[in-house]
């Protein structure tokens, strides 16, 4: 070996020598090495034939094993809500079932009708205004849509002209507002 590429690889003079010395053996000893290898992997192979290790080649798909849950966990599914709904029927009683019965059939029926006693007719007060508190996230808008079901500048000054309010987008939470229903 050259002496640069010692240097690189960090190896001393003393280990190439022995490297080379291991490499001289090992070619003088090949032939040796090499039948006596070769018969102990023939002990091997024949110690491993009559161990009795054979592949198993009739190893099942996990297609099969998927189907065979599947069709388990049906079954399973199925004798538990019979299991439950025949709990269920042991457990209700039978006073609590009422019977289905038709209504009788009158050919000659006639509706009746009751006239309403008009002698205790009392009106009942009319609305003229609301109140409302104002609650967080609330504005004019939302309100006018929630009283009057649809927004429009004339309710909004109607409701700015109740309250007396000189900026409609001053609201503040707590608040209450009357809203005149009846004038829309």
């Amino acid at each position: 070996m050259k002496s640069t590429t010692l240097r690189r690889s960090n190896i001393t003079r003393e280990k190439v020598a022995m490297m080379e010395a291991l490499n001289r053996y090992n070619r003088e000893h090949q032939d040796t090495d090499f039948y006596r290898t070769q018969s102990k992997n023939r002990e091997l192979d024949a110690l491993w034939q009559s161990f009795g290790v054979k592949p198993q080649r009739n190893e099942k798909a996990p297609q099969v094993y998927f189907v065979v849950g599947f069709i388990s966990g049906i079954i399973v599914t199925l004798l538990i809500t019979t299991f439950v709904s025949i709990l269920i029927n042991i457990s209700t009683p039978k006073e609590d079932i009422a019977p289905v019965t038709k209504p009788a059939a009158t050919e000659n029926a006639k509706f009746r009708f009751i006239p309403a006693d008009t002698s205790k007719t009392t009106s009942a007060p009319v609305v003229t205004n609301q109140e409302y508190v104002v609650r967080e996230g609330d504005t004019l808008e939302s309100i006018v849509i929630r009283f009057y079901g649809s927004f429009s500048m004339d309710k909004v000054n109607l409701i700015q002209e109740a309250n007396k309010m000189a900026n409609p987008n001053a609201l503040s939470i707590g608040q209450k507002l009357v809203i005149p229903v009846n004038k829309v």
